[in-house]
């Protein structure tokens, strides 16, 4: 999966790399947020043309329900228009109403949803604006229980998704790779019970592809807590993530602009594929790469681009992550092994083959395949 809005050239991008799935948020929360759908009470306006584009090239929907109209919301003066949108409903009883109607409106279109984003930030979890904090961002604060706040909300959100179609998959727990601290909150407040699968995001520059690498670590502190005996009852996404951040810059491009770029796309594209194996390693079941909307202008290596240059087409990357999708579709992940020193193999069998995607240590020397 990743994140792209509905326009029909980055859909068809995302699909030639390989992905079927579409995350609704930043791109995409216009879409599906309540902030946009129901500026006055009772007055919707939904995008359905958008949302029907992507299901057209045939992408599958994560959904979101967030953001909160200011009508609804705790806010009391506004101070920047994007994270003024994520203020606290002030009744979930209207919160309700929103998760059923837009799941009964996208009932053939949606079938998972993801519940707010990153709570564990206080900029996107909060109930009030302190000036004197120091910064427009870092002055959102929480309410007095933010972690009680947000296990109710996913609570209202699952039972009221549930009475309209009970098929529709909710996520929750909603944490990060290195917070522990919410991921136990959430497990206090009773949070995965109200929820078919758990989400975490995780981006990182580090190592990925063996023992005690960055995906493993991160997995420990955000899932770790949930899992009795070391096993967990509910499968996992990793909702929003990326390897990439500040690497991708200008591809193909070399010799025709007037910016210097020395990105070796080699490394980009091999952080990429290790990243997403290691994942699916982990027992990750679905990724959603954040973000293919992200391009601005050359010369800017944004933080959170994937997938594509600075001119909204596709990256060399992206090519790399085809291959490694068209060979894992449709496989599940048995087991990791050690080959040779410094070797390990990820082992992913499917109905009609299996196959090892061999993953060296940082600086290991090339490695003759064995036959």
């Amino acid at each position: 999966g990743t994140h792209t809005l509905a326009a029909n050239r980055h859909i068809l991008m995302a699909k030639a790399a390989g992905i079927n799935w579409v995350r609704l948020h930043d791109a995409g929360t216009e879409y599906i947020g309540w902030y946009h759908l129901e500026r006055k009470p009772g007055d919707w306006t939904f995008r359905d043309r958008e949302i029907e584009r992507y299901r057209q090239h045939g992408m599958k929907i994560l959904g979101a329900f967030s953001t909160a109209p200011e009508w609804a919301s705790t806010i009391e003066k506004k101070h920047q228009p994007y994270f003024d949108r994520y203020y606290e409903p002030k009744s979930m009883s209207d919160f309700a109403n929103y998760v059923k109607t837009v799941a009964k409106h996208y009932k053939n279109s949606i079938d998972a949803y993801d519940v707010w984003n990153e709570p564990w930030i206080p900029q996107f979890w909060h109930a009030a604006y302190d000036a004197g904090r120091g910064g427009a961002a870092e002055n959102y604060v929480y309410s007095e229980d933010p972690e009680g706040h947000y296990a109710r909300l996913v609570r209202t959100a699952y039972k009221a998704a549930k009475s309209v179609d009970k098929h529709i998959t909710v996520l929750g727990v909603n944490t990060s790779a290195n917070d522990a601290k919410w991921t136990r909150a959430m497990l206090e407040k009773d949070g995965l019970k109200d929820c078919d699968a758990v989400c975490y995001h995780h981006y990182t520059t580090g190592f990925a592809g063996g023992p005690g690498d960055v995906i493993e670590e991160g997995w420990k502190q955000a899932i770790g807590p949930l899992a009795a005996d070391g096993k967990l009852s509910k499968p996992v996404w990793m909702s929003e993530g990326s390897p990439t951040a500040g690497f991708i810059g200008s591809g193909f491009y070399r010799h025709t602009l007037p910016v210097s770029d020395n990105e070796d796309v080699m490394d980009t594209s091999d952080r990429l594929c290790r990243y997403i194996v290691a994942l699916l390693g982990q027992g990750v079941e679905k990724v959603f790469l954040y973000s293919m909307h992200c391009h601005s202008h050359f010369g800017v290596k944004n933080d959170w681009r994937t997938l594509v240059t600075d001119d909204g087409y596709l990256h060399p990357c992206a090519a790399a992550h085809s291959a490694l999708a068209w060979l894992l579709e449709d496989t599940k992940f048995v087991r990791r092994v050690r080959v040779a020193e410094g070797v390990m193999a990820y082992l992913f069998d499917g109905r009609e083959r299996a196959v090892a995607v061999l993953s060296p240590a940082p600086n290991h020397a090339p490695f003759a395949l064995p036959h």
